[in-house]
């Protein structure tokens, strides 16, 4: 069997994957051929590049075989992001093949956590930096927050770029994330609706879609364009009853976590690894059914926004809008009751990408969607932006003439994914008024 390499995520080091380790030794994997990655992550100038470009050393240093298929990886939460960028810089975008056969991601943070922004403030600087000058690695946690710029480019890299490694011709990769939230200590302060206590199952999944959306005027039509994905589809396991920290852990709790890891490090063929995708989705449909009795046990979605105007500057003041499509000229004036519970009960959080509120990732909660828009219901989005003064506004300021687009009911476009992210560009036009510049007649 190839070496294996196993690397940790945030703020952690590779002692707590010796359990693991040891694991996958009383498996059959022999233990001269298992490597625990250890990397600092809480230096606040060390970035997710930097790891990469270490690892890439360490190899090196070390002497293993770089080749196609060399050996195995498997990932926990951040250390998804640190092997995803080592092997788009430093192999596909060189036009080299994949030097992994098999990569195994344990809930990663492929589309970030709803936890990043917390260990940026003074709070977490105190948890995590207690140990390192008060420092809780910044640029980490930046790469790390919901609806990051690091993670969308990144995917538009490895997912949405010419060519792509996960395809089981290249690179055997699963993804296999837990819905159970952290159930004791102040670990409980931490759980979201939708994941595992870390993570979010939609945030973990790398089958991500991309589209872009450019609103006009009405009644001129709005412009889709879905993202070409030269990635194939990947499998992608929900266990109920594992969390983010006992998702690493096969060795406690029952077998079905352990045979999943064992089973994937001993795939041999492209049929063997599709037929362990469809095991993945048949454990999934379990987890997660279509009528759950648990609230935890709900379908989410996670909407990874960007806004931009049309000459390219970024608009960072804005709302996103879904209503109902009026049916007569009397529905105008009455209450939309779709657009309340959309935003009240579906609409399950939106949060703000520190750095720049021009990316903003918004979580839906997909099991409460269907209730919502059962009976024919036409679902409409659009988006209003706030002007930046009386000279400049979007689109026609405050007639707001933004044009829409049905997303669910009569020529509506499905963009629901359950348990995906969904990357979406958004622009709008960038209106200066008439005495931004005149012309006078001679």
């Amino acid at each position: 069997m190839n070496q294996t390499i196993i690397l940790h995520g945030y703020s952690d080091t590779a002692d707590s994957f010796r359990p693991l380790a040891q694991y996958l030794t009383s498996q059959g994997i022999p233990a001269v051929d298992l490597h625990l990655g250890n990397y600092v992550s809480l230096e606040d100038h060390v970035t997710i590049p930097d790891l990469a470009k270490a690892f890439h050393h360490a190899l090196l240093e070390r002497g293993m075989s770089l080749a196609a298929g060399s050996f195995n990886l498997v990932v926990h939460s951040t250390g998804s992001l640190v092997a995803r960028e080592w092997m788009t810089r430093y192999f596909l975008e060189q036009g080299l093949p994949c030097p992994i056969r098999r990569y195994l991601m344990l809930a990663p943070a492929n589309f970030g956590s709803p936890l990043a922004s917390l260990g940026k403030t003074m709070m977490g600087r105190v948890i995590k930096g207690w140990k390192s000058g008060f420092e809780s690695g910044r640029e980490v946690l930046n790469a790390l927050e919901l609806a990051s710029p690091y993670t969308r480019n990144l995917a538009r890299r490895d997912l949405f770029g010419k060519r792509s490694f996960y395809d089981p011709a290249q690179c055997f990769t699963a993804v296999i994330v837990g819905s159970k939230p952290y159930q004791t200590g102040l670990r409980r302060l931490a759980d979201r609706p939708g994941g595992d206590g870390t993570v979010y199952v939609s945030t973990a999944n790398l089958n991500a879609s991309g589209i872009s959306i450019q609103f006009g005027r009405k009644p001129d039509p709005t412009l889709v364009r879905e993202w070409p994905r030269a990635a194939k589809p990947i499998a992608f396991g929900v266990l109920a009853d594992r969390d983010h920290e006992s998702v690493t852990r096969p060795d406690l709790g029952n077998r079905k976590l352990g045979d999943l890891i064992t089973r994937f490090l001993g795939l041999g063929t492209e049929a063997e690894y599709h037929t362990y995708s469809k095991i993945c989705d048949e454990m999934t449909a379990v987890t997660l059914p279509a009528n759950p009795t648990e609230d935890i046990f709900h379908t989410y979605q996670n909407l990874a926004a960007h806004v931009q105007d049309d000459l390219g500057f970024s608009v960072t003041d804005y709302f996103l809008e879904f209503f109902e499509k009026a049916r007569t000229p009397a529905d105008e004036s009455r209450v939309d009751r779709l657009m309340v519970k959309i935003h009240e009960d579906v609409l399950e959080s939106v949060h703000v990408f520190g750095p720049d509120p021009s990316h903003r990732s918004l979580l839906f909660d997909l099991t409460d969607l269907r209730k919502a828009i059962a009976g024919g219901k036409r679902l409409m989005f659009s988006l209003s932006a706030a002007p930046l003064s009386p000279l400049l506004s979007f689109a026609a300021g405050a007639a707001n003439d933004v044009s829409e687009l049905a997303v669910h009911g009569a020529g509506g476009r499905s963009f629901w994914r359950d348990n995906q992210t969904l990357l979406a560009d958004l622009q709008i036009e960038r209106q200066p008024s008439a005495d931004v510049f005149r012309l006078e007649q001679l």
